[in-house]
């Protein structure tokens, strides 16, 4: 399979603290790989690297064929990240506005992920009237519009209660069946992790090291019965094992 994102020997310290050194590893085009790790071992900053919001000290890293257009990095501040003076249809079809879609390229890309994301909320309302889960909605919907091809998302079910947190699992899973984009995703929820990666990347503790890559070969859509399958809680126990290992519990 075609390598998507190679990372050799990467480097990064924040003033005396080293973060990680001499990281290496690869994910293949269509991976849905969750980073899983101690507070502190470096997982957002992976992301913001790969998407050059900040700079490494050294080391290499390659992104096969990557474009602008194409990329989505829903953050975990997803508050923060919606526009204020921006109704929530204006929020969420931004994107298409910078890349300057055509009209009727909006409208149909509009309908496909308000089915996609089942989004019923009045898109003429502004961010500040919806609830948290709703506000993540359409954070969401807003990183997907463009049909990314590479994705990065940092803790995106933290602030849901567990209803929503299911539901956007699954609407998650529906993009990622029909779209096959490469997916990076920051979790500290061990279920999250066993339930929608294809593929977990332990860390340890700082200076990061990678204590093991667990697959999961658990065919998609992964519906709630498979959270009370033996194969999922294999899966749970092989990630609590090298989380255990990685955090020096």
């Amino acid at each position: 399979m075609a390598v998507a994102i190679s990372i050799k020997n990467l480097k990064k310290s924040f003033k005396e603290k080293e973060i990680f050194k001499d990281l290496s590893f690869q994910i293949n085009k269509g991976d849905f790989v969750a980073l899983f790790g101690p507070n502190g071992s470096g997982k957002t900053t992976i992301l913001n690297i790969l998407s050059n919001l900040i700079e490494k000290d050294s080391g290499e890293f390659e992104i096969k064929d990557f474009k602008h257009d194409n990329f989505s990095y829903i953050f975990q501040n997803y508050r923060d990240s919606l526009l204020p003076w921006k109704n929530n249809y204006e929020n969420i079809i931004f994107p298409l506005k910078i890349q300057k879609k055509s009209d009727k390229e909006i409208e149909n890309s509009i309908k496909e992920i308000q089915k996609i994301f089942n989004i019923n909320s009045n898109l003429n309302s502004y961010p500040y009237e919806l609830s948290g889960g709703q506000q993540q909605m359409i954070a969401f919907a807003r990183g997907f519009i463009n049909k990314p091809n590479l994705l990065f998302i940092d803790e995106p079910f933290s602030a849901l209660d567990y209803e929503n947190n299911l539901l956007l699992r699954k609407h998650l899973q529906d993009y990622y069946i029909k779209y096959k984009p490469t997916i990076l995703i920051i979790t500290h929820n061990i279920e999250e992790a066993a339930h929608l990666a294809n593929k977990i990347i332990i860390f340890s503790k700082n200076p990061t090291e990678i204590i093991d890559i667990i697959d999961n070969q658990e065919n998609y859509p992964r519906n709630i019965s498979f959270l009370k399958s033996n194969n999922f809680y294999k899966i749970k126990d092989e990630i609590t094992s090298a989380f255990q290992k990685g955090a020096n519990l």
